[in-house]
């Protein structure tokens, strides 16, 4: 019942700012601008006030790279709305995300979204996207498209987060981050930044260590990355990028069931135990760009490619997958016009070496289920006009095609069931209208998403071959809202209503307890909601920073219809507040979940919860004339609350819950040396 105060009482603050916007508008010839914040996300980079999707940033300054924890995204994504990111105290499955809704079946990794790091594309072309290469505590920038965005990223596009490592070029020489804590957990960071002339070179190693919350949760990373940028000339750079990361143990301890989740949150499953289940994998990625600029235009060609070596012991068996991905992705934006035309094509491909066998201790067997290559190419071509109608009034309108094919080649000697191939158009429009230093804008967007190799593989009834009965997903979508300044408040707010459909479902299901999970196309669903955000800085000492989210997704038709979609928040709610009374820092962050259910009949909720966290550090205490050294401690969780982070979505015999840590304690230092 507050929470539905709360959203009234926002809509209200929302209509009373809109109202007295077009007043001022109609009153007053004054204008003036949004700062330009340039978002990277689109194909090509557009300020804040170009923009006629909704979408969010979030830039980390000193002190929250000095004092947060940031073990995982969800720390660095909380306060965005939109976005739902589930840690799930489990490294052998990764981070769980959704937006708006979209993502939600996913049993491991990410489905439905784009992910980009430093413009390498973590996801490759079937859709699939692993997490575990990104290390929140390197990443200075998150930018967020909030809606379907295939018209620029292709398939798997229902939103898209782009993560950015690079320094600012007066970063310090060499920084040092160190931490132990909780769950005997201990953290080590080095970072690097030089100038040389006309290039720069930067990256970071990492490595962290733990023995979880849970018992058979233990995880070891490593992670490295080295970037380069050259400027060749005045009109044309050179950036290079190579990244790294390994995990030579990351144990699965299983999702609980109900009762156990309250009883016992630190149990592991003995099956998962005795099988040795969890994830080890290598994985290199490498990537450059050139950037060139004609008196007619911009011209932006990039390569990337990946190399990923996997084994991953599981109760039903034992799965090991190598592979090798990459891509070319090139755009030219035209310039000198009276409007803006981005023109581009892209290829991506993906080949995966995929075997699986019964799980001897943990260990490899020699009865092989599962041995074939799979290789998943993606051709697109795409373009995008912004053109301005009036001095406040822009139109946006983009167009995208993309065709995907999966084809097999079998290694037992036996035959291989079908290829696949999946076409797909994808249309956006959208406009802004500028209101002072405020944008009213509506955006229409699509988005499809094709089944992934591991879904298109898992058969219900067994053997080699790909799936014939599961088909891509597809959404439409819209959303219109408004953002903005006000000097005088000292304000900045975002505020987003949109309403999306999608059709041909991709639905989870098991048919045995810690089988593996298969998909099928099942009817469509609906999604609308309301998002908010709000900073307010009354001063150089002092911030308020809220975010609103409130979310219905539910089936439309078939045995499911009104149910809600398992695994989707309705509602959160979170604050942050930033404090810094004389050397101290102090920042306190306040997060609700709202319940949500755990399976498509709706016959399992996981309950709602709230979480405290409190970060703190001081200013830089000078050592030398070229070194500084700042003290931190970060609590998580400080009322030490019972919750489940996440949800096992339509699990076999109830096993639907993974428990959240209790309190957690981390304390360390950071040495700057310039």
């Amino acid at each position: 019942m507050l929470f539905k105060k709360v959203i009234v009482l926002t809509v209200f603050f929302i209509s009373a700012i809109y109202s007295n916007l077009f007043a001022q508008a109609l009153s007053d010839t004054l204008t003036a601008d949004l700062e330009e914040v340039v978002i990277s996300a689109t194909y090509s980079p557009i300020t804040i006030g170009q923009a006629t999707m909704a979408l969010s940033y979030y830039l980390r300054d000193a002190d929250d790279i000095a004092s947060r924890r940031a073990a995982t995204m969800d720390e660095l994504t909380f306060s965005l709305p939109g976005v739902s990111i589930s840690n799930r105290e489990n490294y052998a499955l990764g981070e769980r995300m959704t937006i708006r809704g979209l993502g939600w079946r996913s049993p491991f990794g990410v489905r439905g979204v784009q992910v980009l790091l430093d413009d390498l594309p973590l996801t490759v072309a079937d859709g699939q996207t692993i997490m575990n290469m990104i290390d929140p505590a390197m990443v200075r920038r998150v930018e967020l498209l909030r809606g379907p965005s295939s018209t620029i990223w292709g398939n798997s596009s229902g939103g898209v987060l782009y993560l950015s490592t690079i320094p600012e070029r007066d970063a310090p020489m060499l920084q040092y981050r160190g931490y132990a804590g909780s769950f005997n957990t201990i953290k080590q960071e080095l970072r690097f930044n030089e100038n040389i002339g006309n290039s720069r070179i930067y990256g970071y190693t990492t490595y962290f260590d733990t023995e979880g919350y849970r018992d058979h949760s233990a995880a070891r990373l490593f992670r490295a990355s080295v970037g380069s940028q050259h400027q060749l000339s005045d009109r044309s750079q050179l950036k290079f990028i190579a990244n790294y990361a390994t995990m030579p143990k990351a144990q699965h301890p299983g999702a609980l069931n109900a009762e156990t989740s309250v009883e016992n949150p630190t149990q592991a499953r003995q099956n998962f135990v005795d099988s040795q289940a969890g994830k080890s994998f290598d994985q290199a990625m490498i990537g450059a760009s050139f950037l060139r600029e004609f008196e007619t235009g911009l011209l932006d060609i990039s390569t990337h490619g990946t190399y990923r070596d996997l084994q991953n012991p599981l109760p039903f068996g034992y799965v090991g997958l190598e592979r090798l991905a990459g891509g070319v992705r090139a755009t030219y934006s035209f310039q000198g016009f009276p409007f803006d035309v981005d023109i581009g094509s892209e290829i991506k491909i993906q080949q995966d070496d995929r075997f699986e066998t019964d799980n001897i201790n943990g260990e490899r067997g020699d009865e092989i289920s599962v041995q074939q290559t799979e290789t998943v190419s993606n051709q697109a071509v795409f373009t995008r006009l912004t053109l301005p109608l009036t001095q406040r009034l822009n139109f946006s309108a983009g167009l995208r095609a993309d065709r995907i094919t999966f084809e097999g080649e079998d290694g037992l000697g036996t035959d291989l069931e079908g290829s696949r191939d999946f076409f797909s158009l994808n249309p956006s429009a959208g406009f802004t209208y500028q209101v002072h230093s405020n944008q009213v804008f509506a955006n229409f967007s699509t988005s499809f998403e094709s089944p992934t190799t591991t879904e298109l593989v898992n058969r219900p009834e067994g053997g080699n071959g790909f799936n014939q009965n599961v088909n891509p997903e597809r959404t439409i979508g819209f959303e219109t809202g408004i953002r903005g300044t006000n000097q005088n408040l000292r304000l900045q707010y975002d505020f987003t209503v949109y309403l999306m459909q999608v059709r041909d479902l991709l639905l989870p299901f098991q048919t045995e307890t810690d089988g593996p999970v298969f998909f099928r196309n099942e009817g469509k669903t609906d999604h609308y909601g309301l998002e908010a955000s709000f900073q307010i800085t009354p001063n150089e000492f002092f911030d308020v920073q809220l975010m609103i989210n409130s979310l219905r997704a539910t089936f439309n038709g078939g045995d499911l219809d009104g149910n809600d979609l398992p695994g989707v928040p309705n509602e959160k709610f979170s604050s942050r507040f930033p404090f810094r009374p004389g050397n101290q820092v102090l920042s306190l962050e306040n997060q609700w979940t709202g319940s949500y259910t755990a399976n498509s009949e709706n016959t399992s909720t996981n309950p709602d919860y709230f979480l405290t966290n409190v970060q703190w550090t001081t200013n830089s205490i000078r050592l030398t004339d070229t070194s500084s050294l700042r003290p931190f401690i970060s609590v998580n969780n400080v009322f030490d609350t019972r919750y489940n982070t996440s949800v096992n979505i339509n699990a076999f015999g109830g096993f639907f819950f993974e428990p959240g840590s209790d309190r957690s304690i981390q304390a360390g230092l950071q040495i700057d040396f310039n």
